[in-house]
């Protein structure tokens, strides 16, 4: 992602009381109007040390990590021109058919997403990954929905370094049905969501920066990069193949991904 950093980057007390404010949002299952001006990040790294800090206030296990903005659509809405990461966390992790409360939530809106399960480490080293090396370290491929569910009111319309401060929005993540990568060529893999029994959204794995597995690649070079890499048994999703499709209470929700098969997700 290119931006343009802050001439001044936010205080660690200004990180400190935007992290506070988010954290609190989160516990109370609530949303806040906005961060005041003065916490507010200005750039991406103001985001992402904002939400170091609200990792660190939270203190919850982490299950991996996920992608947003690798949708062309996505990007277009967030104002952005490249993709962004955030922690996947143990406690939303789901696994198969999902029932969720919407109550444990702020309002949802979901996203079908490529999930990567890793059977071996990709730790921090100095020079890159290749496409190859990431390709051989993923035990599976899954169907997943993601649940975004943002902790600022209106998340879509407020600026995106704030979103991202927000762990990006992060919800739950449901794992569906999937299976070795193997020669299975992802970026041609339809993926269609039905709502209620209904066509509600469609898109493929091209939708997902040309493939998913390049948007892997991608988060795993930037998690290299980043210090600390990724870990066998982890899950990481790669970013919507879909538009973003709104839920309510009684919603049940079926996405399948071509020949890896379906997540699914009831909500009330």
């Amino acid at each position: 992602m290119s931006y343009s950093p802050s001439a001044v980057p936010l205080a660690p007390d200004a990180i400190d009381g935007a992290a506070a404010l988010l954290e609190r949002a989160r516990r109370d299952v609530t949303t806040i109007p906005e961060l005041p001006a003065e916490l507010r990040p200005a750039d991406l790294a103001d985001a992402y040390a904002i939400c170091e800090r609200l990792d660190a206030r939270l203190g919850w296990e982490v299950a991996g990590w996920y992608l947003g903005a690798t949708n062309v659509d996505i990007q277009r809405l967030l104002g952005l021109d490249g993709p962004y990461m955030a922690r996947v966390y143990r406690r939303l992790l789901h696994h198969g058919p999902t029932t969720l409360q919407a109550d444990d939530f702020p309002p949802m809106v979901i996203e079908c997403e490529f999930t990567f399960a890793l059977a071996a480490d990709l730790p921090a080293r100095p020079a890159p990954y290749t496409r190859a090396e990431v390709a051989a370290a993923v035990a599976t491929v899954h169907a997943g929905i993601e649940v975004v569910a943002g902790h600022l009111q209106d998340w879509i319309h407020q600026d995106v370094w704030s979103v991202i401060a927000d762990n990006g929005t992060d919800g739950a993540v449901i794992v569906g049905e999937g299976g070795p990568l193997g020669d299975v060529d992802l970026a041609a893999e339809p993926v269609t969501l039905r709502r209620n029994g209904e066509v509600a959204r469609e898109g493929s794995g091209a939708d997902v920066l040309g493939d998913p597995l390049d948007a892997f690649h991608w988060l795993a070079n930037a998690r290299r990069a980043a210090g600390d890499g990724l870990r066998a048994g982890m899950y990481c999703n790669t970013g919507t193949a879909t538009a973003i499709c709104p839920v309510e209470r009684g919603d049940h929700l079926v996405a399948t991904f071509g020949g890896l098969g379906d997540a699914i997700l009831h909500v009330v």
